[in-house]
């Protein structure tokens, strides 16, 4: 990486300064943890990174995460809990050892929440990331009682305990001001609330979690996903939402790498993804007509995956063998329920196409005679003895299905496999064409995963197993993409279905014009939703049906309702998917 002004030293500087920190020269920063918004900000991001790595055993914080959520504690307020104290226990050790870093703490504190266009001050917890931002940047702000306690009490917590013992600390505050929380039936059964019952506040055997045979089931790799982002985050991040930026502004937003350092990108792609089913021809026509404007300098990716396709990246394929295993064994846990499920909707989509499929009958004074009404001639005034039979026009229909695969789905993994395959199959079982794909970025590409091709038959809906999430989500450029092979369909109705959990994010890789390779993080806010909600539009007009199902936090809903307008649907329960889908259906299908 070099610094946005080409600045080699400073780069230097910064990764220096991590190494310094965290007494390690042979781990590298990661991506997530550089940040080029101003010098201090990438300092300061620099510091906490090497800090981190040095004060605090991440795969302990793991264990114990996993096996508390495990009993029964709620998984958002226990995660956010740990990075609140771990990231105040972190900035005390660091600026303890090192004073001068205050200074640069204060700085880039103050440049990142100049930033923010919104701050998130709704509950009990983001109020404490809130205040404790706030103090660090000398401000004292005001907050209520409860709000006051909790602070108190993680402020008592000896900066110099081991972290068993700063885990005990977090079992104290948790126990004692969330664990009511839990009464609430919405958020646990009575079997969480025997296992929460059941943990030894006297904590003699706190540590047991540590000696547990853990396997990697959905809990563990979900946490394993959340520790990770707040292991490579700070916890001024996490407190608003920056500010729309816009592609006249981006410049202070550049990542550059060495064109060697691209071209080895470029050729691990398909050593990560899985090999294109597209020729290179095919796909410089793709990127030519659709990586224009917002996308320019971006490509795309269309695979198989790594399990159907060329793929020499031995770890890769046993990673996704692991998470296919994983989706089908969530799957067949209720396999008798989802069994059922395809069946009613398959059923209800047979009736439904027989219906519409019947000749309609139409009286008139010409046609083919109608024998029964022969009586009819000099005896009524009725004399419509002839008929004509009417043919459906609605024609044929053939539908896609594109999942966001980014990241931020990864909580969602088999439910999002599960409800897939349920629509796929019965699609497929009543001969309606259809296709599932999910989307994801890497760098400057968008990946494309095909799971199931229009044409495949009822035993290749399995393929949906493998879907499993990671990296960024470019909507627009994907959406287009999709688009792209719908269109060249004959059949005359076609729908897309697109499930998301979040707004458009994602970074742009190009050349500038000294030929290196130039990234500007700004497929996000007002110009991610812009750019989707335009390519959504576009669609429409092409004659495509698109229906949004958005299973994202509700403070994002206004940005999907301006991306999908009315054909849009809100669902915090992804197994109301299909059951979302088969109503959407029916509708267009009687419409």
């Amino acid at each position: 990486m070099r610094w946005i002004y080409n600045d080699y030293e400073f780069d230097n500087r910064v990764n220096n300064l991590a190494w310094t920190i965290s007494g390690n020269y042979t781990e590298d920063l990661n991506l997530c943890e550089k940040d080029y918004t101003s010098k201090d900000i990438s300092l300061y991001s620099a510091i906490m990174a090497g800090a981190r790595r040095k004060y605090v055993d991440w795969d302990i914080i793991k264990k114990y995460s996993s096996n508390r959520i495990k009993k029964g504690y709620d998984q958002d307020i226990i995660l956010n809990l740990i990075q609140i104290v771990l990231n105040l226990i972190v900035e005390s050790k660091v600026i303890r050892d090192r004073p001068g870093i205050y200074d640069i703490r204060e700085q880039a504190y103050k440049d990142i929440v100049s930033q923010f266009i919104k701050i998130h001050n709704e509950d009990v917890l983001q109020k404490i990331k809130y205040v404790f931002v706030l103090e660090a940047m000398g401000k004292h702000p005001t907050v209520d009682g409860l709000t006051r306690r909790i602070i108190n009490d993680i402020k008592d917590i000896d900066i110099n305990f081991d972290i068993i013992d700063l885990l005990k600390d977090i079992d104290k505050i948790y126990l004692k001001y969330f664990k009511h929380i839990l009464n609430d039936t919405s958020k646990t059964n009575n079997t969480d609330m025997k296992n929460i019952d059941d943990v030894d506040i006297n904590f003699d055997n706190f540590s047991n979690f540590m000696y547990e045979e853990l396997y990697k089931d959905e809990t563990d790799n979900i946490v394993e996903s959340e520790i990770d982002s707040i292991s490579s985050g700070m916890l001024v991040d996490s407190i608003g939402d920056f500010e729309s930026t816009d592609l006249n502004k981006s410049s202070n937003r550049i990542i550059y790498v060495d064109e060697e350092t691209s071209n080895k990108i470029y050729k691990k792609l398909e050593y990560y993804y899985g090999k294109s089913y597209l020729s290179k021809d095919e796909i410089r026509k793709i990127e030519t007509k659709h990586c224009r404007n917002v996308h320019e300098g971006c490509r795309v990716h269309f695979t198989d995956g790594v399990l159907r396709s060329e793929c020499k990246n031995i770890f890769q394929v046993k990673y996704v063998t692991r998470q296919k295993e994983n989706n089908i064994s969530k799957y067949r846990d209720k396999i008798k329920i989802h069994r059922r499920n395809i069946t009613k909707l398959k059923e209800s989509l047979s009736r439904i196409l027989i219906e519409e499929n019947e000749k309609s009958r139409v009286y008139s004074d010409c046609g083919n005679i109608y024998a029964n009404r022969a009586w009819r001639v000099g005896r009524s005034d009725n004399n419509k003895i002839f008929y004509r039979d009417i043919e459906n026009e609605k024609g044929r229909y053939v539908i896609d299905i594109l999942l966001d695969s980014s990241g931020s789905q990864v909580r969602n993994q088999a439910n999002v496999a599960t409800q897939a395959y349920i629509i796929a199959s019965a699609l497929t079982s009543v001969g309606i064409p259809n296709r599932v794909m999910g989307f994801s970025s890497f760098l400057d590409y968008t990946i494309l995963k095909r799971f199931k091709d229009y044409e495949d038959t009822l035993d290749k809906s399995e393929n949906i197993f493998e879907y499993f999430c990671t990296g960024n989500n470019r909507d627009g450029l994907a959406i287009k993409s999709t688009c792209e092979g719908l269109t060249s369909r004959e059949e005359e109705n076609k729908i897309l279905i697109i499930l998301s959990d979040g707004k458009p994010n994602d970074i742009k890789i190009g050349k500038d014009s000294e030929r290196s390779i130039r990234g500007e993080m700004s497929y996000r806010g007002s110009v991610g939703i812009k750019d989707t909600a335009n390519e959504v539009r576009n669609a429409r007009r092409k004659g495509i049906l698109v229906l949004g199902v958005f299973t994202g936090k509700e403070s994002e809903l206004q940005a999907e309702r301006l991306i999908y307008g009315k054909d849009f649907i809100y669902t915090q329960n992804i197994e109301r998917f299909s059951d979302i889908v088969s109503m959407y259906l029916k509708k267009i299908i009687r419409s």
